[in-house]
């Protein structure tokens, strides 16, 4: 099925225009059935275009109200064109809450503050919800039963959950380092996993070569042109949930770049089918002094990255060699955007008053987005009168372990007398809190 404007079949066809791929470098051009991910010629990703006429004309004949309230909202803007692929994936990952941050906006010096909290996805908790049910219903599209992926974290937790919900093998391969509950998570959802002795990026090297050598489909390598498209999904919910009124500024963690260059493509094609008026919205990225080519690459004005090799605690933002930081650079570059780079320590400092001012618990990917935010308000690229939203990518409860350790509270007699006087210490001490 390669053609999206074919609407023979209606019921098992989605509304999607999709029209075909191209390489971002050459601008080659590719059938929807092609099978490869990557130009022959540049060796880059391929992208998804679409004929954005027929995909205006589709989005007025349906009214909201008729849509669903997930990832699938706006299928005519989405890459998959069998529609009993997508009833099978996705059907409950989306439309994430966007909470007005007042008292942390208060902190900060923000009248209107936002957080796009993905960390209340389903069925993972993190934004990745949205790019692997793009990949897994491509490939059910395509017929195939099984799929991996090369994860820092949350993918690989993603691809667990909603291939158990497709009822399809899943297996997962991490590089060293892993964070242990997110193991433990993706094998109790039926997983198989193996942690290879090697970074991010060489793991996965190695697993595209595996995929060429054994046929295995993976997630984010064989389907990343499906797997991209699924970031603008976040991009589709931020201005819609905004009454269609697109922010002054958007703050994202980056790692390999997927979500930053695709939430930009997703604003332009909102503008592209009249649905809001984007091009104001500036874009920032964050990311861990411990591994920023995208951000550091921004911030020198630099055309191009530079590898590292990651040291951060942010394990799921450790790509030292980011695949689309072509395209988030040119993304920031269009939408006038800058970057900030933070310590580890900011990050779990701005996790720690993200939780006390809103009750958000998120995870360093998350910490590093509200640490580098404040930075770029001192830094005076953001005003205390913008909208500004921050995106929120991951639960916190599956990085508990990596915290710094606090101390722990010594018990303590069970006699109201003894109680009340350590009752007044944490009185104190929430009282201290409050005034800082």
């Amino acid at each position: 099925m390669a053609a999206g404007n074919d609407r023979s079949g209606q019921d098992t066809l989605t509304r999607s225009a999709a029209t075909g791929l191209i390489c971002p470098r050459c601008e080659r051009r590719f059938e929807l059935s092609e099978p490869d991910a990557f130009c022959p010629e540049c060796n880059r990703s391929l992208d998804v275009t679409y004929d954005y006429e027929l995909a205006a004309k589709r989005i007025r004949e349906l009214p909201a109200e008729q849509r669903p309230q997930s990832i699938w909202r706006f299928s005519e803007l989405l890459p998959i064109l069998d529609a009993q692929a997508c009833a099978r994936v996705g059907t409950h990952s989306g439309f994430t809450p966007l909470i007005h941050a007042q008292r942390l906006g208060a902190e900060l010096g923000l009248q209107r503050l936002y957080l796009k909290d993905d960390s209340t996805m389903r069925p993972s908790f993190s934004y990745k919800d949205r790019v692997v049910s793009m990949s897994i219903a491509r490939l059910l599209e395509l017929g195939k039963d099984e799929i991996g992926c090369v994860s820092t974290g949350n993918v690989g937790h993603s691809v667990a959950a909603l291939a158990a919900a497709a009822g399809i093998p899943a297996y997962i391969f991490y590089p060293n380092r892993l964070e242990p509950t997110k193991a433990k998570l993706c094998r109790a959802l039926g997983a198989g996993v193996c942690q290879l002795d090697a970074n991010y990026d060489e793991a996965n090297r190695a697993c595209r070569a595996l995929a060429e050598e054994s046929g295995l489909e993976f997630a984010n390598i064989t389907l990343r042109p499906y797997y991209s498209e699924g970031g603008k999904t976040e991009g589709f919910e931020i201005v819609e949930q905004l009454g269609w009124r697109s922010p002054d500024h958007i703050v994202l963690p980056a790692a390999g770049g997927t979500l930053s260059s695709r939430v930009h493509k997703g604003l332009r094609e909102l503008e592209l089918v009249g649905l809001a008026q984007t091009a104001h919205t500036r874009l920032h990225i964050a990311q861990p002094e411990g591994c920023s080519p995208i951000a550091s690459a921004i911030i020198a004005g630099a055309s191009e990255i530079t590898p590292v090799q990651p040291t951060t605690a942010a394990h799921s933002l450790a790509i030292g060699a980011p695949g689309d930081a072509p395209l988030v650079l040119s993304a920031v570059a269009d939408r006038r955007g800058s970057a900030a780079t933070v310590s580890d320590a900011e990050i779990f400092a701005a996790i720690d008053l993200l939780g006390a001012t809103e009750g958000v618990l998120t995870e360093p990917a998350g910490g590093t987005a509200i640490a580098s935010l404040i930075k770029l308000i001192d830094a005076g690229a953001i005003a205390p009168e913008d909208t500004v939203v921050t995106v929120v990518t991951g639960n916190g409860m599956k990085t508990i372990e990596d915290h710094p350790v606090k101390p722990w509270p010594s018990a303590v007699p069970a006699r109201p007398e003894t109680m009340r006087s350590e009752l007044e210490q944490l009185r104190a001490t929430a009282g201290a809190r409050l005034a800082a």
